[in-house]
């Protein structure tokens, strides 16, 4: 997807429309949507403004078609496809975008969460020698409880091989599907993906970190959040039904 000075205004990528593979298709950008509104709209004016992106594939399952209907009403550049997910949950639409894509690479980014300039050659760089990789994340927020939260999330995610969402995983597309791609949950799906191969692969660390969205600490407060994520995969990682944890977050939320 080259940079353009026009804004988004080629034209809207039909479902199932996608651009033929060839040697040069090197990174495909998969966005879950559910429910977003205009964080869609600000999320794909961001990443025009990057180079060497191959192709972007939104995957919308949202109940009323709220974000559906905004891009819908855009006339989005060449290279964005927009595709309708018969059924909601993150794994489900994040697998359904990588099937549909035709990057050699795949990263995984939540509309609240922003890639920085050289995200290409960064991806690029780091699935040289590694079949997966994540960022680093930064915050969107000020106060040094933000940055104690970053720092955490730094040290965790080094000590364990562990990767969620919000640190925009990448991958090598045909080793993520030999992988199994994510497995069909309603969360965690991060968690258990980084989990299964990190144990044999160790992931590459970007040098820069993404910067994503403080909302979820600033609404419900900072160590609440903290400890609710604690319980959670804690609870998961001793085996609670899954099922019971999504409905605990989405409750939290």
């Amino acid at each position: 997807m080259q940079r353009k000075k026009d804004g988004l205004s080629n034209r809207l990528a039909v479902t199932g429309t996608k651009r033929e593979p060839t040697e040069e298709n090197r990174l495909s950008v998969v966005i879950p949507v559910f429910n977003e509104g205009d964080g869609v709209v600000r999320c794909l004016k961001r990443l025009r403004q990057l180079d060497g992106i191959h192709e972007v594939v939104l995957v919308d399952a949202s109940d009323a078609s709220e974000s559906l209907a905004i891009l819908s009403s855009l006339n989005l550049e060449e290279g964005v496809i927009l595709e309708q997910s018969p059924q909601k949950g993150r794994s489900r639409q994040m697998n359904l975008g990588a099937s549909i894509a035709t990057g050699r690479s795949l990263l995984f980014l939540h509309c609240d969460t922003e890639l920085p300039e050289d995200a290409f050659s960064i991806v690029e760089n780091c699935l040289q020698n590694n079949s997966w990789g994540r960022f680093d994340v930064d915050l969107n927020a000020p106060g040094w409880n933000f940055r104690i939260i970053e720092t955490m999330l730094r040290l965790r995610s080094r000590m364990t091989r562990l990767a969620t969402g919000d640190q925009a995983i990448f991958v090598r597309a045909d080793w993520f599907k030999e992988q199994g791609m994510f497995a069909d949950m309603p969360l965690m799906e991060d968690i258990e993906f980084s989990r299964r191969v990190g144990a044999q692969f160790k992931p590459a660390l970007a040098a820069v970190a993404v910067k994503t969205s403080a909302r979820r600490w600033q609404k419900n407060g900072v160590w609440k959040t903290i400890l609710l994520m604690w319980k959670l995969r804690f609870l998961f990682r001793v085996g609670v039904d899954v099922e019971k944890l999504a409905a605990m977050y989405q409750h939290a939320r």
